[in-house]
Formats: C-alpha cells, structure tokens, sequence
C-alpha cells in the first residue's frame, strides 16, 4: 500500500467519530443538487487518497471526502449543504463521476483505486 493511502487512512483514524456513510436522501435524482452535479463541471482535483477538492461552475470550492473505507463509500463536504442536509451537488458531483468511469476512488483499507463503483459496494439509502 502507498504512503499517500496509509496517510490517508491514518488521518480517518484520528477523527473523532467515523466519517459519514454515503446515503442518497428521498427523491435524490430530482434534487437540484443532482442537478447541478451533472449540469456543471468539476474544476477541483485530489487533496489525497481520499480527498479533493471540488469547484463547480462559479462556485466556491469545497474540501470532499469520498473514499471506500471499512468497506464502506465514505462521503463529507465542509459545505453548509451538507452540514444541514447530509447531501449537497459537491458529493453528487464525486457521484456522478464516478459512476461514470471519470473519478477514480481509493479504498484505504486495500490500496486499490477504483475506477467506477465495485459489484460488491452497498451504499445506504440507494434505491
């Protein structure tokens, strides 16, 4: 495993608490955040093996966490979206992305970075 993701997986260790779970809210895919994470491009890039930075349109650029960790996508914005609503256009986007073959998402327990959501992936709320 590289130091960037034993680095990485050190820092998630540290926090006080885990780092959220991914869960898609009721009526996600009509949300505007849904839509602004597929109408708009991503001009941020990576912080880490399991951050970036995310900057869509005219946006403010926000710090995301997403990353397989414990088996689990792991997902956070320091956006106020996200502080109140645990979804925002900044984690839809990393979404959206990935699901699309254009992100590619590090697990920090193995060290492999995925291009796309693996088959055994589950991620809460999706439907």
């Amino acid at each position: 495993m590289s130091k960037a993701v034993e680095q990485a997986a050190a820092e998630l260790e540290r926090k006080l608490g885990e780092p959220d779970r991914l869960t898609f809210p009721d009526d996600w895919t009509m949300s505007a955040s849904w839509r602004r994470a597929q109408e708009e491009a991503d001009a941020g890039g990576p912080v880490s093996a399991a951050e970036r930075v995310v900057l869509l349109g005219e946006g403010d650029p926000h710090r995301v966490l997403f990353t397989i960790y414990d088996g689990t996508l792991r997902a956070e914005c320091d956006c106020d979206g996200y502080h109140y609503r645990g979804w925002c256009a900044h984690v839809a986007s990393c979404w959206w992305r990935w699901v699309r073959s254009d992100l590619a998402v590090t697990d920090l327990d193995t060290g492999q970075t995925h291009l796309s959501p693996p088959w055994w992936l589950s991620v809460g709320g999706e439907r």
